[in-house]
């Protein structure tokens, strides 16, 4: 159908750059070419429908499109009731002209269900009741109907799967997007800007974490939902693996939900790490700095339990691509260098698109954001013990050098999966939530 029309546009502009493109500009543009000639792609329909605010972009035709993801980040996160409602919203507007739809997310291997449910749209009439949608998926997906598990998809229905906050879902849990910034002042992150952070207390042994509204000069990665709500979706999970331990969908989804949870935490770990920083308490910063590393360090053994999230399989499959030597050094640098630190690099700047596509998967915990916390970590207490200021520029130099040394790295990672990942997710969940 697409090649009926000459010029394709991605509606993108419209909302990136919506002070200049008002509605003259948009006509002009829109209407530069003859009517019937000119396809628009609605980019970001999921979350902000520019269909709806143009009048139907003015008489040109559009494909509704659901962008959902950037940087091919590993988010549990999904906009489901404007999934099964919106395209059909749109195509029985008063004069519509939509003649389509689409998916166009940067990234694909997360959150099967957001484009199981998206591609039905297509073939869809009527809008989706997705409480009921989820029954059926669930019983497709792991072969049976468990309670639990349809306890637990209902919760994760209205939370994680549910965000109607209008932010773009850029992963930036600090695990993944390491702030880079001096804890010293009061500015926070300019990779993570501050929203609400719902409210959640576990015991942890003697200890509590908790999220909570936290200070406005400090980082916070989105969120959405209440991290409460999924803890008790994780423990119904957990429940129904009896029955389920020898499916493989059930093991992708309990490792992930798992991994959610605990990367959630470590946001709260790192907040109660920089706190103590504040306070010159060195005994508090070396117990949360501690904390975050050993997060760190068993997200990474939970998540090389499934084939999924491992490094290895990244960086083979670049490599298989390559036709001599030359190539093969070239692909896994490439490959290395995407999901880490871009272009822009320089000895003592990070790249202002770090961590663009952070991945959670085993063997980049470890081996890349593993060495970068605990550096940052290092420079906090040495600056406390010396009752000196955080040497910022010191730490971005180690930390640089190390980027470039990784990306430029030739070391192996599994590409197998090990481990008992039921066995695992239990025994995090009593280590950290029980």
């Amino acid at each position: 159908m697409l090649l009926d029309y000459s010029t394709n546009v991605q509606g993108w502009l419209f909302y990136s750059e919506s002070t200049f493109w008002k509605p003259p500009q948009m006509k002009a543009l829109l209407h530069s070419v003859p009517v019937g000639k000119m396809i628009v792609l609605d980019l970001f329909a999921d979350v902000k429908p520019i269909w709806a605010t143009s009048s139907q972009f003015y008489g040109t035709p559009y494909v509704w499109c659901l962008l959902h993801n950037f940087g091919g980040n590993i988010e549990m996160y999904g906009t489901l009731d404007a999934i099964s409602s919106g395209p059909v919203d749109a195509r029985i507007s008063k004069n519509s002209t939509m003649v389509g739809v689409g998916m166009c997310m940067e990234g694909i291997e997360q959150n099967p269900v957001v484009y199981e449910l998206m591609s039905e749209m297509a073939f869809r009439k009527e809008k989706v009741q997705v409480l009921e949608w989820l029954k059926t998926y669930t019983h497709r997906r792991y072969g049976k109907s468990i309670q639990q598990i349809e306890e637990a998809w209902e919760i994760l229905y209205h939370t994680v799967y549910n965000c109607t906050d209008g932010i773009a879902d850029h992963n930036t849990d600090f695990i993944a997007k390491f702030p880079d910034w001096d804890p010293s002042t009061n500015s926070g992150s300019q990779s993570s800007k501050p929203n609400n952070m719902h409210s959640y207390s576990r015991k942890i042994g003697t200890r509590r974490f908790s999220f909570q509204e936290s200070s406005p000069d400090l980082p916070q990665a989105h969120l959405w939902y209440s991290t409460h709500a999924i803890v008790n979706a994780l423990k119904l999970f957990l429940a129904a693996g009896d029955d389920l331990a020898g499916s493989l969908t059930y093991r992708y989804d309990l490792v992930d939900l798992t991994r959610q949870v605990l990367s959630k935490l470590a946001n709260q770990v790192y907040l109660d790490a920089v706190k103590s920083f504040r306070r010159k308490d060195v005994k508090a910063l070396n117990v949360h700095g501690q904390k975050f590393i050993q997060l760190i360090k068993d997200i990474d053994v939970l998540l090389a339990s499934d084939d999924n999230f491992l490094l290895g399989t990244w960086l083979e499959s670049a490599k298989r691509l390559a036709e001599n030597p030359s190539e093969t050094r070239q692909y896994e640098w490439n490959a290395r260098t995407q999901v880490t630190m871009w272009f822009d690099t320089t000895a003592t700047n990070q790249s202002k698109l770090h961590d663009y596509a952070n991945k959670f998967w085993s063997g980049l915990l470890k081996g890349y954001y593993l060495p970068r916390a605990s550096s940052y970590f290092n420079h906090l207490l040495k600056g406390l013990e010396k009752n000196e200021s955080f040497k910022m520029v010191e730490w971005r130099k180690q930390w640089i050098s190390f980027s470039n040394k990784w990306q430029a790295g030739v070391e192996l990672y599994p590409v197998k999966a090990k481990g008992d990942f039921l066995a695992i997710a239990k025994s995090l969940f009593e280590k950290y939530l029980g």
